[in-house]
């Protein structure tokens, strides 16, 4: 996969940020960089159910990449759930995004678990992740990958330790009556939010702003939202520069603005029968510019004030 050249100016801008680049430090435009984003394309080989067309989202992927194809992008990202169920489904799929010139960073969703127990550990590896969350810096930004499948019924197989603890997790947000506790939701474990407590602080010692990638919401309030989103949000509550959350998982798409924080929930690939949804963001020094395709529509989103470094 062959690489578009960059410019020095966009280089030392993404390398150093602004405040380092003295035309840019003079006023001049700030024209950042830009990624493509997908949401559940959970793609399967099987019939039409109500307003899902699992089969369609092969030809709606392709006019996707078809579109990023001409745009200069940093990367893409499909933010989960890029299968239905089976095995099988990965590799038509697969082969869709094989055509692409961009990097794909995967996500993993709850219905790419929707495989045979067996199988299960090996998902992030067929997504080609090198694991199930991390992080990657581009330009001024840290971007941190989450997994929001950690805790959770379906990710383990049945008769796990990890398993047995998502289920009894499960029954006891249920018997408190919260609202998201249903069975296609998850939750960060303790080990995964104190990771992310530390990489948002690392972040910041870098002197980087942070832009989250999810599965499932954290905000506004749903019935598709994380198990810990009050846990999770809380983070963001102690890290000014996390300055936008992007997710996939409900297919209706949806947006909140958390304490100034940009939550952007990307409308479902598969769902309707010709209306595609995709769309890319340019990310600029202040704010996220969403240009949406299909049913994604577009945005302008200013970044928190407080996100600023002294």
């Amino acid at each position: 996969m062959k690489t578009p050249p960059v410019s020095r100016r966009s280089f030392l801008h993404a390398t150093l940020g602004a405040a380092a680049v003295p035309w840019l430090a003079r006023g001049a435009a700030d024209t950042g960089f830009e990624i493509g984003l997908v949401a559940d394309a959970q793609y399967a080989d099987v019939p039409d159910k109500g307003t899902r067309f699992y089969r369609a989202s092969l030809a709606k992927l392709d006019a996707a990449v078809a579109h990023f194809q001409t745009r200069d992008l940093a990367f893409c990202v499909h933010l989960g759930d890029l299968i239905d169920r089976e095995w099988s489904s990965f590799d038509a799929i697969a082969a869709r995004l094989g055509t692409s010139r961009h990097a794909w960073h995967q996500l993993l969703g709850n219905h790419d678990f929707e495989v045979l127990d067996s199988r299960k550990p090996e998902v992030p590896q067929r997504l080609g992740m090198r694991w199930r969350y991390g992080s990657f810096d581009h330009g001024a930004f840290r971007f941190a990958v989450l997994d929001t499948n950690d805790v959770s019924t379906y990710a383990q197989a049945v008769g796990t330790p990890e398993q047995a603890a998502g289920t009894q997790e499960l029954a006891r947000l249920q018997a408190a009556k919260v609202r998201q506790a249903k069975p296609w939701n998850g939750a960060l474990g303790p080990k995964q939010l104190a990771w992310f407590d530390g990489v948002c602080a690392g972040a910041r010692r870098d002197g980087k702003r942070v832009i989250v990638l999810a599965h499932h919401p954290v905000f506004p309030a749903n019935e598709h939202n994380l198990w810990n989103a009050t846990e999770v949000l809380a983070v963001l509550d102690r890290h000014p520069h996390v300055v936008a959350w992007l997710n996939g998982h409900n297919h209706a798409g949806a947006f909140g603005d958390y304490h100034g924080v940009p939550c952007v929930t990307l409308h479902g690939m598969v769902e309707t029968a010709a209306t595609n949804a995709f769309g890319t963001a340019r990310v600029l020094t202040d704010r996220l510019v969403i240009n949406g395709s299909g049913r994604e529509p577009s945005r302008e989103l200013k970044f928190r004030s407080s996100a600023g470094f002294r």
